[in-house]
């Protein structure tokens, strides 16, 4: 199955109850033509012709009054049992009753607006190519020979150029089951810059004079589509073709086979370095995630990648893999695996999952260490449960054999795989993304019973036992003026449950309710010991540590941000590394829902970087009710990284700078004679196509996990 499938699978699609199951099997077909024959129902009923456009409506609007309705026995429930309280009120009932009919209202006119804009999509038959304003562009056709042209490259570069900055993107499709080998795209009618892209890969074109009009077609089709822009000639632009299941708006489908899809992207010229290290699905993988960059001392940037397969989940079949940059990120090597591992990886994981190989941490020994001088140490963990390394003496070229290290993580020989949120006495393991009820309740309850757990001693003290969750950074490691090596990491105390259909496990939520740790080297890497476990805190996650000028380590981390305060984390040691301080939220420093891995660098003069995402408020569905009971959690999602400044070693961050204006996530930052490297990951919108994604977006926004589309490398000059 497809990417696009796979996720389909892991998040369901709307259940929309109309004219019974055959019906939907053959609406999209019929709604494009109202002369077509009659419609079948369930129990062999048929439905008129006529009936088609209004079937789908009317299980629109049955189904988002559905969600109204749900919303009102929601609203009288919570009322009534106290689980929606908040703001140190004993129930909805201690609201005032203007307050509570605002919050029905604000739910009831989300839903709405929703139903209309699905509505629309409808009337306007776009369900094929479903567009928004800033997101597409209508695809027309016209009937060609596809032999008359070439398959050659064109003028057209494979790897991305540099100094280039994303300015829009959009969408198209392949007819059914043709584009699974290439695609070929022409400049308005001149069919001599014909660039072809081979499906599962992407390739960068700059011509030199403005287009209008970009003519394209796939292989398997006998004729072309063309897709209006703006694009300038100083602009580049980029498609990348990737195979998915072809189906309806409504996720149903009268094609549902493979068949290739299309991302276009424009890009403008910058002043500043830039280039694209990976791009996901491609090179065999379909995910690439989270960032880890490292300079060394020879000037090589190598980033360094979380590859994933079928899919993105976090226990998906995971694959470390790197590439190299001799020439200050203009341009990279072809992609290669850190860790290569033999045998059967179906049997090499844990709970049922694949081998995870991933939370990769390097750090390269100075060249007057005692130890192993020059050396590149990649520590990392197997299927975040045990900790490995390896490492390279020729700067980053090749890499030893791997190796366990023992005696560095508090695990049995297997984790607990079917512990949940009753472990710490929370009765809902499961959170429906498309329904009301649960989405509500979810809110209700981050107001409520899951406010700040870190201050709850019930929650606390269950933080205590074998570990069953263990990470390493990332995205980096550090080595002291002394010498000594400091790998961050934590751990906690449930992994997450598995979940199928429309479900997510909340227990996901909370693997990362964590505490934090450290392990330590004196030899260059050669043997390890862990230290102390910090003091409980505020939390801590995913971690990176600096070395200040007084000999203090600095560690800013990641924060639980599920209903306790949405801010970066920091600790400090004053005996390098062997105990740290309580952690403590950094109240510049904002964090999404659920947090993001950020990094940390130091510059000259303890200059301080910390690099996260700086969500903005949330508009979403789910946001305004939270707001109208005056409910204060951030539903935000992962967008605008941005680098903040503390020129006073940590303990305020007045500078900010803005890195990327749309979505991306996780970053991994370094330093070198007056500039940042920032390796990171960016995100186009998801192409609506399907009704069930219109209506979503506008009850949740950017709150959806993130899938990276890229990673983006970065200079910046400070």
């Amino acid at each position: 199955s497809s990417p696009r499938e796979r996720e389909r699978e892991g998040q369901g699609g709307f259940k929309i109850p109309f004219c019974g199951l055959a019906a939907l099997r053959t609406l999209a077909m019929a709604v494009e033509d109202d002369t077509q024959g009659l419609l079948t129902a369930d129990g062999g009923q048929p439905c008129p012709p006529k009936r088609s456009r209004i079937v789908l409506v009317g299980g629109i609007v049955a189904f988002l009054g559905l969600l109204v309705a749900v919303s009102v026995g929601v609203w009288w429930r919570f009322s009534h049992s106290g689980l929606l309280a908040c703001c140190d009120m004993a129930s909805l009932e201690a609201l005032p009753l203007e307050v509570r009919e605002e919050a029905l209202r604000v739910a009831e006119s989300g839903l709405e607006e929703a139903k209309k804009e699905a509505e629309q999509k409808v009337d306007d038959g776009e369900r094929e190519e479903a567009t928004t304003k800033d997101r597409g562009f209508l695809d027309h056709f016209h009937r060609i020979d596809a032999s008359s042209f070439s398959k050659g490259p064109g003028s057209s570069v494979g790897s991305s150029p540099e100094q280039i900055e994303r300015a829009s993107v959009f969408f198209g499709r392949c007819e059914c089951e043709s584009g699974m080998s290439y695609v070929t795209f022409w400049p308005d009618d001149d069919t001599e810059k014909s660039v072809t892209v081979n499906t599962s890969s992407v390739r960068w074109v700059r011509w030199d004079q403005p287009v209008e009009q970009i003519n394209w077609f796939c292989n398997g089709m006998g004729f072309r589509k063309y897709t209006t822009v703006r694009l300038h000639k100083s602009q580049w632009l980029s498609l990348q073709v990737y195979p998915d299941t072809k189906l309806d708006a409504l996720q149903i489908g009268w094609c549902n086979k493979m068949t290739g899809h299309l991302r276009w992207n424009t890009w403008d010229s910058t002043d500043y370095a830039s280039s694209i290290p990976f791009t996901t699905a491609t090179d065999g993988y379909a995910c690439i995630k989270i960032p880890a960059l490292l300079r060394t001392s020879k000037g090589t940037l190598i980033a360094f990648a979380e590859a994933r397969t079928p899919n993105c989940d976090d226990f998906a079949q995971t694959d470390l893999v790197y590439k190299r940059s001799t020439d200050g990120g203009k341009s990279w090597s072809e992609l290669r695996v850190l860790a290569k591992v033999e045998g059967d990886r179906k049997t090499m994981g844990v709970c049922g999952h694949d081998l995870v190989i991933g939370n990769i941490a390097p750090v390269q020994l100075r060249e007057d260490s005692r130890f192993h001088p020059g050396r590149i140490l990649a520590p990392y963990t197997r299927n975040n449960y045990k900790i490995w390394i390896t490492h390279s003496d020729d700067d980053g070229e090749t890499w030893s054999a791997d190796r366990e290290i023992p005696n560095v993580t508090v695990t049995e020989d297997s984790p607990v795989c079917d512990r949940g949120m009753s472990y710490f006495d929370y009765d809902v393991d499961t959170l429906e993304l498309q329904n009301a009820q649960s989405l509500l309740s979810f809110v209700g309850s981050l107001c409520y019973r899951l406010k700040n757990p870190y201050d709850d001693p019930k929650w606390t003290s269950k933080l205590t036992g074998p570990w069953q969750f263990v990470g390493v950074g990332p995205p980096g490691s550090l080595q002291l003026q002394s010498g000594r090596v400091l790998v961050p990491g934590y751990h906690s105390y449930i992994r997450g449950l598995d979940a199928g259909g429309n479900v997510l496990p909340i227990s996901q939520l909370y693997n990362n309710m964590g505490i934090g740790h450290v392990m330590i080297s004196d030899d260059g890497g050669d043997t390890w010991r862990l230290g102390s476990d910090w003091p409980i805190g505020k939390g801590g996650n995913e971690h990176q540590l600096v070395q200040l000028s007084n000999g203090s380590v600095l560690s800013n981390s990641r924060s639980l941000s599920t209903g306790s305060p949405q801010f970066r984390l920091q600790s400090i040691s004053h005996d390098e590394g062997e105990t740290f301080s309580p952690p403590t939220f950094v109240e510049e420093i904002a964090e999404p829902f659920n947090g993001c891995q950020g990094s940390v660098t130091k510059g000259a003069h303890d200059t301080i970087y910390v690099a996260n995402p700086n969500p903005p408020p949330a508009n979403s569905v789910l946001q305004k009710v939270a707001n109208t009971i005056k409910c204060k959690v951030e539903l935000t999602g992962r967008k605008k990284v941005s680098i903040w400044e503390s020129k006073d070693k940590g303990m305020n961050y007045a500078n900010k700078m803005l890195v990327d204006a749309g979505l991306s996530a996780q970053t991994s930052l370094q330093h070198h004679d007056g500039r940042l490297f920032i390796l990171y990951e960016q995100a186009d919108p998801e192409p609506p196509y399907y009704l069930s994604d219109l209506v979503l977006e506008k009850v949740v926004e950017n709150m959806k996990v993130l899938l990276p589309t890229r990673f983006v490398l970065r200079e910046i000059k400070v």
